[in-house]
């Protein structure tokens, strides 16, 4: 064997010195002579191609020992929004947006367990904006460590991509509940093949690209229970041979001051509406206790897909009554053509009409919604449409219609 691989390596050298450039690589050679099987040439192919690309995936850059990759990408969504305003005094809208426009790198450096994540966005009319940047190592399956700028773990649609929402975007309820991205520290992990999931981390609690002014934190945990298997963070259903069912739940708490104020409009759904972060609700030198808490439950099969989530807050000033708010969204979906065109519908509610709350932060909404997706290449090249019935039942002239159309494409 030895002498007959001498002899193939002899001839790959002789032939790479006395032929042109487009001459056989060693692999191509080993193959012919039935040195090597079909399959052994294409993992050695394989291996060689260090730069690709795959679509959805990006250009990806890496060293043949797996110690350095990097995963470069985007994703693109353009909408257009036509409102019909029920305030008569007020124009109806009509408007066509870069709703994101995103540019991505992840990877791993030294060492496969060494990874990174970068994430920025060009869209929305607010100029170039960090989403990510995260710095983490894996010790093993079940603990992972991560600092830098990402997602408090909260609710479960929070979490989910806005790439791939079931809608054109996420719920009501999400909107006025959510905690988005914050800057702090992170561990989380998988036992019994994801059976159990878990995230636990603590945040300034100021919101994405925001240092935090004082000594509170914000502490958020979050746990997913897998019984049939792991379930990915994927909002429709493409098919799946089996049943799968994800239950989680989230708590997290933090304490608001006049210093939190003072530090700019902070992204978090929950401390803008529920809190009234950005109204001055609270006095001078008043801090407000927060309590949040989430239970999710969603169920995919075949094309079908139904979620439900029940959100809560407690909102407890020093030397003033506290009061609480919450909402919910329920929505299901089915793939009528699988893995192409998917009808769903959605209804979201949001209350906050405790006699303690603040006129200023006092809501209570709800939205009813059908939409249509078109699948191209499942989220990778998609059109969605919804239609929102919106009802505002303290404020009057707020009953709006809602028309979204949105196409995507994650390159």
């Amino acid at each position: 064997m030895k002498k007959t691989l001498v002899a193939a390596l002899v001839a790959a050298t002789t032939l790479s010195f006395g032929l042109p450039a487009e001459a056989k690589t060693l692999e191509e050679i080993l193959r012919d002579k039935g040195i090597i099987s079909a399959e052994d040439y294409q993992a050695a192919v394989k291996k060689n191609d260090l730069a690709y690309y795959r679509p959805g995936r990006g250009i990806t850059v890496e060293s043949r020992d797996g110690n350095y990759t990097a995963h470069i990408g985007g994703r693109l969504q353009v909408r257009y929004t036509y409102t019909d305003v029920d305030d008569s005094a007020k124009e109806d809208t009509s408007n066509f947006n870069i709703q994101r426009m995103r540019v991505s790198m992840r990877g791993n450096v030294y060492n496969p367990n060494l990874y990174y994540q970068w994430q920025h966005d060009f869209g929305g009319g607010g100029g170039a904006t960090l989403k990510d940047a995260v710095l983490g190592y894996k010790f093993m399956d079940e603990l992972s460590v991560q600092a830098g700028q990402f997602k408090a773990p909260t609710s479960r649609q929070q979490l989910t991509s806005s790439g791939s929402q079931m809608f054109v975007d996420r719920s009501l309820a999400d909107g006025f509940f959510n905690l988005g991205r914050d800057r702090g520290i992170m561990a989380r992990g998988a036992f019994a093949d994801n059976l159990v999931e878990y995230m636990a981390g603590v945040f300034n609690g100021n919101g994405e690209n925001r240092s935090n002014p004082e000594n509170n934190h914000l502490w958020a945990l979050r746990v997913d229970v897998n019984p049939l298997g792991r379930f990915a963070m994927d909002e429709p259903s493409f098919n799946e041979p089996r049943p799968l069912l994800n239950l989680g739940a989230s708590i997290a708490t933090t304490t608001v001051t006049t210093a939190d104020q003072g530090n700019g409009n902070n992204n978090s759904g929950l401390l803008r509406n529920a809190v009234g972060l950005n109204n001055l609700v609270i006095g001078p030198n008043e801090d407000v206790d927060v309590w949040t808490a989430t239970l999710n439950a969603h169920f995919k099969w075949m094309g079908l897909s139904a979620a439900a989530e029940y959100y809560f807050a407690n909102i407890d000033p020093d030397g003033h009554s506290d009061w609480d708010a919450d909402g919910y969204y329920l929505q299901a979906g089915y793939q009528i053509i699988p893995e192409t065109l998917e009808l769903a519908l959605r209804y979201s509610a949001v209350d906050s009409t405790d006699s303690s709350a603040p006129t200023a932060v006092r809501f209570d909404q709800n939205q009813f919604q059908i939409a249509a997706g078109y699948y191209y290449k499942k989220h990778r090249a998609k059109i969605q449409a919804d239609y929102t019935i919106h009802k505002d039942d303290l404020r009057d002239n707020r009953d709006d219609n809602i028309f979204r159309v949105q196409a995507q494409v994650i390159f």
